[in-house]
């Protein structure tokens, strides 16, 4: 694994373009043209975990394990996340090392708790059913699981990540912490983002078998399980509408997720099936789908009229039409619009400072305001890029409000759905030093200066800041 400049990381991905669709064969070309192997086997994920970058100086408070937690409301160890509440554990994103994040590491965002296959047959494999329906489809359909495995799938590596990823820096950069721009919600800091190897059925194979009307206009993703308090039985109020326009571009990427990182789909994040929308918002992949309703005309649930939805003089509230579909929100309700693409975002492998926010995770690494502490002298500094609507095209990098710098990239960089992983050397003295990145797209996006204002935090995309005490 050697950095590239940002020119030479251009030509090779423009000579791996063919490939990008991610599945295991196109991989193994690209692999021949440079970029990285992973082999046709399950383990694939699991080697580009163990294919870690260089570490920053040991001395880094924060880069420890904590002691063992676990919470009843989710089902995998917490050991190595961030404890955010009852219901969201956020990534250590200072400790990720590699480019295929370990499902160990893998941040969890849930509503309610995450449902158990013992307490709720929904949810267990032998019995789960997928139903999808709707005036949108010529021909409804039921599906098993054992049925979902038997169609063709396919696997692509891509980032998952919160809408409220980074609302932390609202507070600490912008000071939005009181009226009339107090932003709210939970601290996520730049946790809310991993990258798996995800095994589904594409929508382009479910699309032939239902065959769209000419009409249909929009695809509900639905969970009929996810419910507050976890009723077995209960009826799920979380799901997510798509624009059928989004489905048919995205058809061979959008799917139905079984596996992860090689296992199969683990409880906390979905399992046994969810929605894989890569490049949306997490909350666009539905876990423990149940239905599809696919229609010709829009539907508006919480997850795209009241909560993650942009809230703000800079937004404006879409107007829906007398025939569309509310579950669990009425017409009236509607707040502002919906999150969609995850917007270009970077970070280096430090834990932010934070002094400004509402509460601190309870086993943050640092105290409100405390900076992390690193050797002075050779160091090298890692981190982390992704713009997943159009790629990566390059990340720089700036200390102390100087030059920016071009960093290098590592392979593989394989297209808009990854992220990066990228490094560059730095030799500080003693004293507190400032360390910001920002990354441009393939569209021509750069990450700005600062955001508008949304009350619940949510896209935040500006250039992160990261202060160090150097010692």
């Amino acid at each position: 694994m050697t950095g590239q400049t940002i020119r030479e990381q251009r030509l090779l991905r423009d000579l791996l373009k063919p490939s990008t669709s991610l599945d295991r064969r196109a991989f193994l070309v690209s692999a021949a043209s440079g970029a990285a192997a992973l082999s046709a086997t399950p383990v694939a994920a699991q080697q580009l975990v163990a294919n870690a970058m260089p570490l920053l100086d040991p001395s880094l408070k924060s880069v420890s394990n904590r002691p063992d937690r676990k919470r009843p409301t989710f089902v995998k160890d917490l050991t190595r996340l961030v404890d955010l509440n009852s219901t969201n554990q956020g990534g250590a994103y200072w400790n990720y090392r590699s480019f295929i994040t370990p499902i160990e590491q893998f941040y969890i965002r849930n509503e309610y708790g995450t449902p158990r296959a013992e307490d709720d047959t929904r949810v267990d494999r032998r019995h789960w059913k997928l139903t999808i329906h709707g005036n949108g489809i010529k021909t409804p359909l039921t599906i098993s699981y054992e049925d979902l495995l038997r169609m063709p799938s396919r696997s692509i590596i891509a980032t998952m990540e919160c809408a409220g990823n980074g609302r932390s820096l609202f507070w600490e950069q912008q000071g939005m912490t009181t009226e009339p721009q107090q932003v709210s919600g939970s601290g996520w800091g730049l946790g809310g983002i991993g990258q798996a190897e995800w095994q589904y059925v594409p929508m382009s194979h479910i699309l032939s078998l239902v065959e769209l009307t000419k009409d249909a206009k929009a695809a509900l993703f639905w969970s009929g399980v996810d419910n507050k308090g976890n009723v077995a039985g209960g009826m799920g109020d979380r799901g997510r509408p798509l624009p059928i326009k989004d489905l048919k571009s995205y058809a061979d990427f959008i799917g139905l997720a079984f596996k992860m990182n090689g296992q199969d789909l683990p409880a906390d994040h979905g399992g046994p099936v969810r929605a894989i929308v890569p490049g949306y918002c997490g909350a666009a992949s539905t876990k423990w789908i149940t239905e599809i309703k696919i229609a010709t005309h829009d539907f508006w649930v919480p997850l795209n009229s009241t909560a993650h939805v942009l809230v703000g003089p800079s937004y404006k509230v879409p107007n829906p039409s007398d025939n569309d579909e509310f579950r669990f929100v009425s017409p009236g309700g509607i707040l502002g619009p919906a999150v969609t693409w995850s917007p270009p975002k970077s970070l280096i492998t430090v834990p932010l400072v934070l002094e400004k926010q509402p509460q601190l995770p309870s086993n943050y690494p640092l105290k409100a305001g405390e900076l992390p502490i690193l050797a002075a002298g050779n160091q090298v500094v890692t981190g982390y890029a992704w713009a997943p609507r159009y790629g990566v095209d390059g990340v720089e990098y700036r200390i102390n409000g100087g030059e920016w710098k071009d960093a290098d990239i590592l392979q593989p960089n394989l297209g808009r759905f990854t992220w990066v992983r990228f490094h560059f050397a730095w030799k500080p003295t003693a004293g507190v030093h400032t360390i910001e990145t920002r990354v441009t797209d393939d569209g021509g996006a750069t990450q700005p200066d600062a955001v508008p204002y949304n009350k619940g935090g949510f896209d935040y995309w500006a250039v992160p800041k990261f202060k160090i005490r150097v010692v």
